[in-house]
């Protein structure tokens, strides 16, 4: 196999940066198929992206000879049908993230993310992925898990600054933040699973988890794990002196998810893993990584860094040129983003995924990353629930 072909599921926001990081790989990747749930919406986007065929809906896309992964860019609720009828119809994976969640599928209350108990959540959860491992496993494809951060160049480099240093990672601490989405989706935990700790949250998750393992497999040859989590989260947008000011910045009309969070891993070498992740951050997106080790200290700013810095007198003058995501205005200075997707890995990481099928071997974001992190995040709720550790 030379080129793998791509089955995209869904038009959304995700699938339109899919596409851009694809036509960056295109020597090892082509989409060869589109389906959506509105087949008008697959249309559109077929057509303004010249993809070649439309599917009527993820089992017809599935099945096609014709595709070698199901490139999944659906919302979570949805995840798990489509990976699991992808696997049995032998097909490779790519599933955004986070992997799965909870959205009241047994329960008749309308909002669950304050009326079922966060134990039950987590039960469930904890079955979704024992169901989804099992449809990998049995019909042996490949899942590669859509978490670009892992990928993102600084990332690339921080790894390989500890490996020089001989160190001890002690402590890492990561962030994803911004002024929350305006999504309605995003607002109820039946389509969301869970606020800003599972939207945002799961990104620097994953991201210190992986170089958790990564210590782990250079100093000892196996992975050094999470072995139990505590957290809050909070409702910032819904306390009396916001609700009476006259103007909001940020999101507001969360329904029954947060938007605040903290949440604090501690590893079985006794280290710590410390991330934030809210909706109330003016200023746009913020990701950023310190890792605090024995012998240095790394600092990883991905969104967002003085690459460039520009500044404007008047929003309309940059009103044409994207800059960043989630700025609120263009006027004054801001931090132009030269190249975003790069920044943040997505060409790199579906570089990775159509390698890791045509020379058949491990991508670097897998199932046991897609895994570990909703579990961490599932216990996180249920530590900010029930006030203790959660032991995983």
């Amino acid at each position: 196999m030379e080129k793998v072909r791509i089955g995209l599921v869904g038009t959304g926001f995700i699938a339109k940066i899919h596409i851009a990081a694809y036509k960056e790989i295109a020597p090892y990747a082509q989409i060869a198929g589109i389906c959506s749930r509105k087949k008008e919406n697959a249309e559109n986007f077929a057509r303004e992206h010249n993809i070649p065929k439309v599917f009527d809906n993820f089992e017809e896309l599935c099945t096609s000879p014709d595709i070698d992964i199901v490139d999944i860019c659906t919302p979570t609720n949805l995840h798990d049908e489509v990976i699991i009828c992808a696997a049995k119809n032998k097909k490779n994976v790519i599933c955004e993230k986070p992997l799965t969640g909870y959205f009241g599928e047994d329960s008749e209350k309308e909002f669950v993310g304050i009326e079922v108990p966060k134990s039950h959540m987590y039960k469930k959860v904890l079955e979704k992925i024992e169901k989804v491992e099992k449809a990998i496993k049995e019909n042996n494809i490949k899942f590669m898990y859509g978490e670009n951060l892992i990928y993102a160049p600084s990332i690339e480099k921080m790894k390989r600054m500890i490996s020089a240093s001989s160190s001890t990672i002690l402590e890492i601490r990561a962030e994803c933040s911004h002024s929350g989405s305006h999504a309605s989706y995003a607002k109820l935990w039946r389509t969301s699973g869970g606020g800003s700790l599972m939207r945002l949250g799961s990104h620097p998750v994953a991201v210190v988890l992986h170089l958790k393992y990564y210590e782990g497999i250079q100093r000892y040859g196996k992975p050094i794990k999470a072995k139990s989590v505590l957290a809050e989260i909070g409702n910032l947008t819904k306390i009396e002196p916001f609700i009476r000011e006259e103007k909001h910045y940020v999101a507001t009309a969360w329904e029954d998810v947060e938007d605040w969070s903290i949440l604090i891993i501690n590893f079985e070498d006794g280290t710590k893993g410390i991330i934030f992740s809210n909706d109330i951050s003016l200023g746009g997106l913020k990701n950023w990584i310190q890792v605090s080790l024995s012998k240095g200290q790394i600092y990883a700013n991905i969104n967002p860094n003085n690459m460039m810095v520009a500044y404007a007198p008047e929003k309309e003058i940059w009103k044409d040129e994207y800059i960043a995501e989630k700025i609120e205005t263009k006027e004054g200075w801001n931090f132009p983003s030269p190249d975003d997707f790069w920044t943040r890995g997505f060409p790199q990481e579906l570089k990775d995924f159509a390698i890791s099928v045509i020379e058949d071997k491990e991508p670097i974001s897998n199932f046991e990353l897609a895994k570990e992190t909703i579990k961490v995040i599932y216990a996180g709720y249920l530590s900010s629930e029930e006030g203790r550790k959660i032991e995983l």
